[in-house]
């Protein structure tokens, strides 16, 4: 993906709550194909779901975990943390993965990484090695348990606590200690189904490319889907499947197909960010960039590109992807120092539309707040 790209979250950002926001989902074996059309009756665009948009295009300025009230504590020296990442080819699991290697080398803590790669097996193997290796804690990142169910239960056996980040997860499962991130994904999902609607004035038809490899896009899925009906009434929509292994080949056939079946499309959404680079290829040499508009997932520096320029890409929303790995760095060093640490921790979101650009800080990646690292710090009196 040319994403900072979370399948995220899937996160990276399988985040949870992702779209993960779900659990790190299955992993997918074919090219895919389009699903269920869904829509309703209704006119103007709910209260609930504009408010939620707009507030969601104002960046925070306070970290999650301040915002959810965790106090500073003293963290405990010595600790020794793996971090099994989701596929780092993606550029969202890596930027995931370098943010949290950077939040565990800020607390003086060893950093070890596993590439999950693209399979089950691979992440199982992860997590073989990561019990073997017998580090004070686990750092996950979009790994949930539906792709390696066996290796959480593993360390949980090993005594070795688990920190979930964007896997997509809810609260407590999977025995992880706490799920960083839990119901991001889905609230993604949610606030790209709230978006649309505020910018098509309550009528889109809408094409959601997505895939179930990564938990966070299975979450984001589910977010869009259930959240679409209520602030979109008259808005429809329809999935398309896509093999996140083979969509740089296969994605752009499948767009062409579907530009071509449905002349009334209006909106085109990647679960995330090269999902979303490909419909705007696509859309382009289509000659109807008058016509659709796409949105995506995690703010990649080239889908802001083409935002910056009123391009084609109308929407992005964005995990604090330098933050909550920050986060997910502190609710291990909490637990490995024996403080009270709540079994979900927050993620900052924010929307970017090409209204709002000027609020991306001069770098264009959004990562939280501009001194994430400095209130992680004070935290930790460092």
């Amino acid at each position: 993906m040319s994403n900072r790209g979370w399948r995220a979250l899937a996160l990276v950002l399988c985040s949870s709550a992702a779209f993960g926001v779900t659990a790190c989902g299955s992993s997918d074996s074919g090219s895919g194909g389009g699903a269920t059309t869904s829509g309703g009756a209704g006119s103007a665009v709910p209260a609930a779901a504009a408010a939620a948009a707009e507030k969601a295009t104002t960046p925070a300025t306070k970290i999650a975990v301040v915002q959810a009230g965790l106090k500073p504590f003293s963290p405990k020296p010595g600790a020794k943390i793996v971090n099994i990442s989701c596929d780092v080819s993606i550029t969202g699991c890596n930027a995931i993965s370098n943010g949290v290697k950077a939040g565990v080398q800020a607390l003086g803590y060893e950093y070890t990484r596993c590439d999950a790669g693209k399979t089950p097996d691979r992440a199982t193997s992860c997590f073989t090695n990561a019990v073997n290796a017998k580090p004070d804690a686990i750092i996950v990142n979009a790994v949930g348990t539906s792709v390696a169910a066996d290796g959480y239960a593993a360390a949980k056996k090993a005594g070795i606590p688990v920190v979930g980040l964007f896997t997509g997860d809810g609260p407590g499962a999977g025995g992880a200690a706490v799920q960083v991130g839990a119901g991001g994904c889905v609230e993604q999902g949610k606030l790209m189904a709230d978006s649309i609607a505020v910018q098509s004035k309550g009528k889109a038809d809408i094409l959601f490319a997505t895939e179930s490899s990564i938990g966070c896009s299975v979450a984001r899925t589910e977010g869009f889907k259930a959240e679409l009906p209520k602030a979109c009434p008259e808005c429809k929509v329809k999935e398309l499947k896509f093999n996140s292994a083979t969509m740089q080949q296969s994605l752009p056939q499948q767009l062409q197909a579907e530009l071509n079946q449905n002349p009334d499309l209006t909106w085109i959404v990647g679960v995330f960010d090269s999902a979303a680079a490909i419909a705007n290829t696509q859309v382009a040499q289509a000659g109807k960039q008058d016509q659709i508009s796409v949105g995506g997932m995690d703010a990649d520096p080239a889908n802001i590109e083409v935002m910056l320029k009123k391009g084609i890409q109308k929407l992005d929303v964005a995990f604090a992807f330098g933050e909550t790995p920050w986060a997910a760095a502190d609710a291990a060093a909490r637990i490995y120092s024996g403080e009270d640490v709540p079994d979900s921790v927050p993620a900052n979101i924010f929307v970017v539309n090409q209204d709002n650009t000027d609020k991306l800080p001069p770098t264009k990646v959004w990562d939280g707040p501009t001194d994430y690292q400095d209130q992680f710090k004070a935290l930790w009196s460092k």
